[in-house]
């Protein structure tokens, strides 16, 4: 069961050291070059999966390293300052070291009276590439500690009722915090269908000109979900009329899915789209399926591995043969980011 952490970061030097190692990937020989050659597979394989070195570090006080020791890799992180939270990541291991610390934030300046430096944060964890946030905790402090805390471990009692209300971790920070603070689910087609459901059923059940109204509404929504359409002719064109991911080939169920949100006709090129199947749109959509840009495969939510959809899981992407009309890869990670996977 993932746990979630939280630090706090109280002061200028701190949301600086944010700026050198986490809003900023780590130059890669400053990790590389102070870690002994034992190091060095783990060290690639961090660096894979975060898609470079993402880090944060914790002054040795009592009460930062016990929680630092409970840290686990795929363990959940928010970093937060100002009364909110500014950013969420996957722990990918942690390791104790002031050098690497040092070639990282450095050793910081001396403290005004006192003549000492502040003790460097040696006890320090690699993330996966961090997602922003503009989350007030006020929002979540039914669930997570107050912003003041430093650097704390949700309880357990918590934790399992975070289970409990949301099926798993990972559930409740796709829908308390990436759906959220993103404006809604990753997409902006994907409130569509609902809003469209929401105005039917305001509809009198028996009123002709209300069920012509209704009829309407039904085929603007499934027309715009379908996509611009010169956006969906040149995805259907370039995937050859078939599913990216199931290889259906009923055009009337085939949709142009945006990677990125719809911002103008800039965002109207092959390499931000997806042809998709109704279904696998929507699950695109809501964060539920994502894309894997290494391997080039399906990953699911959680929950859907309990479904039908299971079968999907790990099955390799279909793009087109001209390489200009393939998805992007940094619009499909960061998709996968928003969608919590």
């Amino acid at each position: 069961m993932p746990r979630i952490f939280v630090a706090t970061i109280a002061d200028q030097d701190g949301k600086a050291d944010l700026q050198r190692s986490v809003i900023h990937a780590v130059e890669r020989a400053r990790i590389i070059d102070n870690f002994s050659d034992a190091t060095y597979p783990e060290l690639v394989d961090i660096e894979r999966r975060g898609r470079g070195f993402y880090a944060w570090g914790l002054q040795p006080d009592p009460e930062n390293v016990n929680n630092w020791f409970e840290m686990g890799s795929g363990d959940l992180v928010l970093l937060t300052y100002d009364g909110a939270y500014r950013h969420y990541a996957k722990v990918l291991g942690r390791y104790e070291s002031q050098r690497v610390a040092e070639a990282i934030w450095g050793t910081g300046t001396d403290n005004p009276g006192s003549g000492e430096k502040p003790a460097t944060r040696e006890y320090l964890f690699f993330m996966s590439e961090p997602v922003s946030l503009e989350m007030p905790c006020s929002e979540l402090d039914d669930y997570l500690p107050a912003s003041d805390a430093g650097f704390c471990q949700v309880p357990e009692d918590v934790i399992k009722r975070i289970e409990s209300e949301f099926g798993s971790v990972e559930r409740f920070a796709r829908r308390r915090l990436l759906n959220t603070t993103v404006g809604g689910p990753v997409l902006d087609m994907s409130g569509m269908i609902r809003v469209s459901e929401t105005e039917l059923g305001k509809l009198r059940k028996f009123d002709t000109e209300s069920r012509k109204q209704g009829i309407a509404n039904i085929i603007e929504t499934i027309l715009k979900r379908r996509g611009d359409p010169q956006f969906r002719r040149i995805l259907l064109e370039a995937y050859d009329g078939r599913c990216a991911i199931t290889n259906f080939n009923a055009l009337d169920s085939l949709e142009a899915a945006y990677i990125v949100p719809y911002r103008g006709k800039h965002t109207n090129e092959p390499s931000n789209g997806l042809l998709l199947r109704s279904d696998m749109h929507t699950l695109f959509d809501t964060g539920k399926l994502a894309i894997d840009t290494l391997t080039m495969t399906v990953i699911l939510a959680d929950d859907m591995i309990r479904t039908s959809y299971r079968i999907l899981a790990g099955r390799p992407l279909r793009y087109p043969e001209q390489p200009d009309q393939r998805p992007d890869t940094d619009a499909l990670d960061l998709h996968r980011r928003l969608a919590g996977l």
